[in-house]
């Protein structure tokens, strides 16, 4: 789940090198071969709860290693140790640190008799899985055929199987579609696999969708795996041949409540005409078992199929409230409106009705969270009205209280519109907004209009704005528009093309950087001084957007400043400096970082403990996740640290997306930054799947995380093992809606 988000300050030591990263995947470290000291300060300071004196020094050292990403620091001992919990915390720490230097301590570990050390080999071994591929599917393979089916096994299974799939080897497809027709354990798991590697290749065999189909569908012999969906839906588009089975299969799964049947709504978008039916069930057939997750998504099903999808998505519209009291009630319905809105496309034949819904009042005694969710559903409404007029009464009054709701809105149309003065007027107004999300959506504008006038020092005055999230978007709408770093505007044909021929460039292509007019003084000082401001406040994102910026300009003479996060100690500054001097050089450097992390966050010295509960008061009511010490004791530690300390209080949840998450803790409710006066953690990621209900930890990169949290509306595969799972939650999670606000948090003791 990509997240914007940054990183803040104090280590356990001053903070060396700048870093950065892009997704909790990929590392560096030197080969292991070496004891790690138990001198440390982490093993001097910290405790654990399990084990004897002897075990808990060599579990502290260990996760010293994880917390530095030293494959070094994990020495044979460590593989070998008589005790289970030393072993398990090694496999957990090369797990994390995931580099080309734990790759072999993984496969020996693979080996171990321990359930739990087998998971996190596999896991680990699956995590990254760039070189050798058909050598760690083929260790994995002689691996799971050698377990029993002890229900012991059934994680260390799971694990196996998903990291076969996430490997993509040759051989990977054939050998998760025979593993189909094990256990319901394994097969589940080898579903989820297939899954995995739909997404990395972005294509089955049409023979493993028609096994798939079979394996959902059930029989005589064994039941339906409702499972087998999930990789069908993974997949852009399915094979005409098996799109009426897909419909068939995936019908027949919705009759059947559980965390699964959202994979049969997703999937019926996949079969084309074959799944309207199945759609039409869920959206206006009456039956109340579905869910609002699995609304949402038939809503996003429906519009892949064309103007048959329109046609129901309008019917269903029909149905849905258009009063003001029935919307402010903010329930099911509410939120399956606003995703609809959100969805539609071709509006000719719903106009009056939409028209009703952008000036459908709210109700008199309507509390101020009534009325937002009431703008919310009016300017949705408005902006698919007036199309691209942001002057447009109806948009214009369509948010009374004239706050971000409306604001956001008439951004959202300026981009479609052509900007003549008058829009001009506009523009200028939402860019220099008090609100930072008004202001960010205004500066997404200049990625598709950088010859409006002006851009230039609009671009270089957000790039040196406070706010971290206003000049990470403007480094990131320069990336886009190289020629926003320019005070002449870009010509409008290619130097030397024929004076008759097409001259303009395609839409989306950006020209060469020799035929890019060149950055002004202003634009690189503004540049430069971000890309220091990232590396000082340990802004991870913010560093990010800045050597894209640099690199999308193309300036070989700039590559300088960049040279050094190649370096760097963490893994995505050295991927962002990988892509930024290729394009400034025209050559691919090799990025390695050094053999370890020599500084730590404070929270890595404490101890793995009993679960932590949180209470959250919202505008929705009181919400609570409970927090797995065990799994991810420094980010646990980090999160409850933070809610003492009052961070939580007021700040506003920025993110809804109905079927799937609810995001909070960004410091100006804009999806970007951290407490500014803390580093980002090392990614704590583990093989826990993501349910409904599960609590993560929101990131940019690998080892971003630090406040921002999120909680799953829906089973999210695709997620599992990417981000770090902390926990779960409780409470009306569902009744959320965008700017909601937790007026306090505490920790239940």
């Amino acid at each position: 789940m990509t997240r914007r988000f940054a990183r803040g300050a104090s280590r356990v030591a001053p903070f060396a090198l700048a870093s950065l990263v892009v997704a909790c995947t990929g590392g560096d470290g030197s080969a292991a071969t070496a004891n790690s000291s138990s001198g440390s300060a982490l093993v001097a300071s910290a405790a654990v709860s399990e084990g004897a004196p002897a075990d808990v020094s060599r579990v502290l050292a260990l996760r010293e290693a994880e917390q530095r990403r030293a494959a070094s620091l994990v020495g044979e001992p460590d593989l070998s140790d008589r005790a289970a919990i030393v072993r398990r915390r090694a496999a957990r720490a090369l797990a994390r640190i995931a580099n080309d230097a734990s790759r072999p301590q993984l496969l020996r570990l693979l080996a171990d008799e321990d359930p739990e050390v087998i998971e996190w080999a596999a896991y680990g071994l699956g995590f990254r899985c760039t070189d050798q591929k058909e050598e760690t599917v083929a260790a994995l393979v002689a691996r799971a055929i050698s377990l029993s089916d002890d229900s012991a096994l059934d994680p260390a299974i799971a694990a196996i199987s998903r990291a076969v799939g996430r490997c993509a080897a040759q051989t990977s497809e054939a050998t998760l579609v025979a593993w189909l027709d094990g256990t319901p354990v394994r097969a589940g798991a080898a579903a989820l696999a297939l899954g995995d590697l739909a997404q990395r290749t972005k294509r089955l065999r049409e023979d493993t969708l028609v096994a798939l189909l079979g394996k959902a569908a059930g029989g005589v012999s064994a039941p339906p795996l409702p499972e087998a969906l999930y990789p069908v839906f993974r997949l852009e588009n399915v094979a005409p041949s098996v799109q009426a089975r897909l419909a068939e299969v995936a019908s027949q799964r919705l009759g059947e409540a559980g965390p699964f049947r959202i994979f049969a709504v997703r999937a019926l978008g996949r079969a084309q005409s074959a799944g309207l039916p199945g759609l039409e069930r869920v959206l206006i057939g009456g039956d109340l078992s579905f869910t609002m997750p699995e609304r949402v998504e038939a809503v996003r099903a429906a519009l892949r199929l064309g103007a048959a999808g329109h046609i129901l998505l309008t019917k269903t519209l029909k149905k849905l409230p258009s009063k003001g009291d029935a919307i402010a009630h903010a329930d099911v319905d509410t939120a399956v409106l606003l995703a609809l809105l959100a969805a539609l496309r071709e509006t000719t034949a719903i106009v009056p009705e939409l028209r009703a819904l952008a000036a459908v009042a709210a109700p008199a005694d309507a509390t101020p969270r009534q009325k937002r969710i009431v703008s919310l559903v009016r300017c949705a409404a408005a902006t698919l009205v007036v199309v691209d007029n942001p002057a447009d009464p109806l948009l214009v009054a369509c948010d009374p209280e004239n706050g971000w709701v409306g604001k956001r809105a008439r951004a959202e149309v300026l981009g479609k519109s052509k900007l003549d003065p008058a829009e001009l007027l506009i523009f200028r107004e939402l860019v220099s907004d008090t609100d930072v999300r008004v202001r960010e959506a205004a500066l997404e504008i200049l990625g598709t209009h950088a010859e409006l006038p002006g851009a230039h020092d609009l671009i270089v005055a957000a790039l040196r704005a406070p706010e971290p999230g206003v000049a990470i978007v403007a480094a990131t709408q320069l990336a886009k528009q190289p020629s926003l770093a320019s005070e002449r505007k870009p010509p409008k044909k290619l130097p030397g093309a024929p004076k008759a021929g097409k001259t303009q460039l395609p839409p989306g292509a950006k020209p060469e950087a020799e035929d890019l007019p060149p950055p002004s003084k202003d634009a690189i000082d503004a540049l430069t001084a971000l890309l220091e401001r990232g590396e000082r406040e340990h802004d991870l994102e913010m560093l990010g957007a800045a050597i894209d910026a640099f690199g999308a300009l193309g300036q070989k003479t700039l590559s300088p400043k960049i040279e050094r996060f190649c370096s760097s100690v963490e893994p995505t500054a050295r991927e962002h400096a990988t892509s930024a001097l290729s394009l400034m050089t025209g050559k691919k450097p090799t990025c390695e970082g050094p053999p370890r992390d020599e500084e730590m966050a404070p929270e890595a010295l404490v101890k793995e403990d009993a679960p932590v509960k949180l209470v959250f008061e919202s505008d929705a009511g009181t919400l609570a996740m409970t927090l797995d010490r065990m799994v991810a004791p420094v980010t646990v530690a980090r999160i409850t640290d933070l809610v003492r300390s009052g961070f939580y209080d007021g700040k506003i949840i920025h993110r809804v997306d109905p079927s799937f998450v609810v995001q909070f803790g960004a410091p100006f409710g804009d999806g970007y930054g951290g407490p500014p006066d803390r580093s980002a953690l090392r990614c704590e990621t583990s093989p826990q799947p993501f349910d409904t209900l599960s609590v993560g930890v929101a990131l940019a990169g690998r080892d971003t995380g630090s406040s921002q949290l999120f909680v799953m509306r829906s089973r999210a595969p695709h997620l599992d093992g990417d981000y770090p799972w902390i926990g779960t939650a409780t409470g009306p999670w569902e009744a959320i809606f965008e700017g909601d606000v937790i007026t306090k948090a505490r920790v239940e003791d």
